[in-house]
């Protein structure tokens, strides 16, 4: 076991001696060197770093605490970074700002490292530092308050103002965005931004200058950090006034009275004031002239002043002239703008008594019959403006009108064109010593009332379907006087037919055929408004040719000897049948015969006689489609009537005659009837005897 022990230590030492001695002296220095093996340090700082806080630290080998292996220090001592003694922290000593305005943008500085207890130079460790942007600036607004002059009639919707614009100091990004908006306040809505990423107004409230010339509105601008940072500004806004409005007269009505002795030249002394117009567009206040606005002699006798409005006398007045207070109407007129103007009323009388003067001869008035009771139609003037007596002509006229002590004429009773068209009547008027008359004709005007009412609800026809057939007569009427109708065709068959304005409906077209047709008759009248009505139609075509007649066609067809076949097959089926029939009704005529000889004088002696009786199924006659649609039915020997022009609602089929009915129908007005009035219709059918219980039953073929 020391054996051993032995030769393992002698073998370490051996080894051992074998290796060169290392001196430390000649180990490398890494002291000064940048850790990552870089050969300069990059720091980014942001803009908003608050002074004295830490922008990071230096890499780099070496102690630089007191009494370590290393000393850092900076090559500029006047830069806004310094570094912390006994560390390798680098810290901010002066504001730095991305935009290069407060502070620098960047920096770069060169660091020394010394090795301590060598006599090495430093080493020079470039430091380069990098600012980003921070959202520490706002927008602000470029040439700030604004102003903008806008005139009143600026359509709602325009662009007023295109110059509204902001800067933001920050980098090019959200921080520099700007976005535009309208401040709450009194008068926010007037304007908006079309857009708030562009600074362009919109007017959104129509302006008045009159009401409203200047006020200011607030305007922000806000960019799009987190958070955001905005600032404000003023949009001074003077409305212009614009040629918007009319002159005005002080008063709408005038009046004067003419002293006597009348003479020419003689002003009028005007009340409740002398004539004065301005213009309403006070901002603009244009000059106004005046002139009369109207022709005739009450005007001969009277002249204006264009710049004053003084009214005087044209001429010298008689006696017999201007009995009756004359009317004038005075305009006034913008000297810049004839198409602004302004309208008054002067009345001037005469001073003294006169006689009571209607003004009109005629008084034309025109009233619609659809005019509620208690309508003002129209003001018999005169020249007094006391009230007054009034009487007419005809007592009867006071059942429909009536008139006023101020010779107001109002409806009493409703009017009704379809009765009475025109009242014309005198009308008296009195001041209990002088008295007048005028003629006053009302002139009614008719008003569309009534729709246009077919006889019959509805209608249907039985026809064989023959060109240029009739089919019938629709008829029709309206309870307006004067109103034209048209009739028309209207439905999915509509085009198959035809009808003329007297309602007569023809078949038009055959080149389709149906079994059923589905049309309607609209009728239109020409009245004001226009009003229609529609009645419902149906056709039924009666079926054509024979069963030969189909077969013969059926033999066109690929199958056709098949389908003849198989007719064949049925014939002669039929015909065992009808021979087994005959063999049978011979037995039973046998039997009769017997039985009726038996009876036979019994039934001489008591004179009866048997019925003749014809086809149970078909009657005597076949009927016409044709004339069962126009409500009659063909001549036979217990019918002589002719087809009737009258067309009933839903005729029955010809071959099944019903008992006769009678229809009671409220119409409007047809031939010399009254309105409103009924109609009897009644619908007469044949009707086959009954069949005795001992009839023979005779087959035909």
């Amino acid at each position: 076991m020391m054996d051993w022990w032995l030769s393992a230590f002698f073998i370490i030492h051996t080894v051992l001696n074998s290796l060169p001695l290392i001196n430390p002296q000649s180990l490398p220095d890494n002291r000064c060197y940048l850790e990552n093996g870089a050969s300069s340090e990059n720091f980014f700082v942001s803009e908003d770093l608050p002074i004295g806080s830490i922008i990071g630290q230096v890499r780099v080998h070496g102690d630089p605490r007191p009494g370590g292996t290393i000393v850092l220090r900076l090559r500029e001592p006047d830069s806004p970074i310094a570094i912390i003694p006994g560390s390798r922290n680098l810290t901010l000593r002066r504001i730095l700002d991305k935009e290069g305005i407060n502070g620098p943008s960047s920096v770069f500085i060169n660091l020394i490292c010394e090795r301590l207890h060598t006599v090495d130079p430093g080493f020079v460790i470039p430091i380069n530092i990098r600012v980003t942007d921070a959202n520490d600036n706002a927008p602000k607004f470029v040439n700030a308050p604004y102003v903008l002059n806008i005139s009143e009639v600026t359509v709602v919707g325009t662009r007023v103002l295109q110059g509204i614009h902001a800067v933001d100091d920050d980098q090019q990004g959200p921080f520099s965005s700007v976005r535009y908006s309208v401040l709450p306040g009194m008068y926010s809505d007037y304007f908006d931004f079309e857009n708030e990423l562009e600074g362009t107004l919109v007017l959104r409230k129509p302006l008045d200058y009159e009401s409203l010339r200047n006020f200011e509105v607030g305007i922000g601008a806000q960019d799009h950090g987190e958070p955001p940072k905005s600032s404000e500004t003023t949009l001074n806004v003077h409305v212009v006034d614009a040629d918007d409005q009319n002159p005005r007269f002080l008063d709408d009505r005038y009046s004067a009275t003419l002293q006597e002795p009348a003479l020419k030249s003689t002003p009028l002394d005007i009340k409740p004031r002398d004539i004065k117009a301005f213009d309403q567009d006070t901002g603009i206040n244009a000059p106004v002239f005046y002139t009369f606005n109207g022709v005739g002699s009450d005007y001969s006798y009277f002249k204006i002043n264009r710049h004053t409005a003084q009214v005087s006398l044209a001429r010298d007045l008689t006696n017999s002239d201007l009995q009756h207070p004359a009317t004038l109407v005075i305009r006034a007129t913008q000297q810049d703008n004839p198409d602004r103007y302004a309208l008054a009323t002067l009345t001037v009388a005469r001073k003294g008594g006169h006689s009571v003067r209607f003004l009109r001869q005629i008084y034309n008035v025109k009233a619609a019959e659809s005019l509620p009771v208690g309508t003002t139609l129209t003001i018999l003037a005169s020249n007094r403006h006391e009230p007054l007596k009034f009487f007419v002509s005809e007592k009867e006229i006071l059942d429909v009108f009536t008139i006023n002590p101020k010779g107001e004429l109002a409806l009493k009773q409703q009017l009704d064109y379809e009765k009475r068209s025109e009242y014309t009547f005198r009308v008296f008027a009195t001041d209990g010593v002088t008295n007048d008359s005028s003629v006053v004709n009302v002139s009614v005007e008719d008003v569309n009332e009534w729709e246009p009412q077919f006889r019959y609800s509805h209608y249907e026809f039985f026809v064989s379907g023959q060109p240029d057939e009739l089919i019938g007569r629709i008829e029709v009427g309206d309870g307006d006087l004067n109103d034209e109708l048209t009739l028309t065709l209207s439905g999915t068959n509509a085009s198959l037919f035809s009808i003329t304005p007297n309602g007569e409906l023809k078949i038009n077209d055959l080149s389709e055929r149906v079994g059923i047709a589905n049309l309607a008759v609209v009728a239109s009248d020409n009245g004001n408004p226009p009003r229609k009505t529609t009645v419902p139609i149906i056709i039924h075509f009666s079926r054509k040719g024979s069963i030969a007649d189909e077969l013969l066609a059926s033999s066109s067809i690929p199958n056709g000897t098949l389908l003849l076949g198989g007719f064949g097959v049925i014939l002669l089926l039929l015909a065992i049948v009808i021979a087994i029939l005959i063999v049978y009704i011979c037995k039973a005529k046998r039997s009769s015969n017997s039985e009726e000889l038996q009876n036979g004088s019994e039934k001489h002696s008591t004179g009866q006689t048997q019925d003749k009786v014809s086809n149970p199924v078909f009657g005597d006659v076949m009927r016409s489609p044709t004339a069962s649609a126009l409500g009659g039915l063909p001549n036979s020997a217990n019918n002589k009537t002719k087809p009737s022009p009258k067309i009933h609602p839903a005729p029955q089929p010809p071959i099944w005659p019903h008992s006769a009915t009678s229809n009671r129908v409220k119409k409007l007005s047809w031939g010399d009837d009254k309105i409103d009035g009924e109609i009897n219709t009644d619908n007469t059918f044949e009707v086959p005897q009954r069949l005795n219980d001992n009839t023979n039953l005779t087959v035909y073929f």
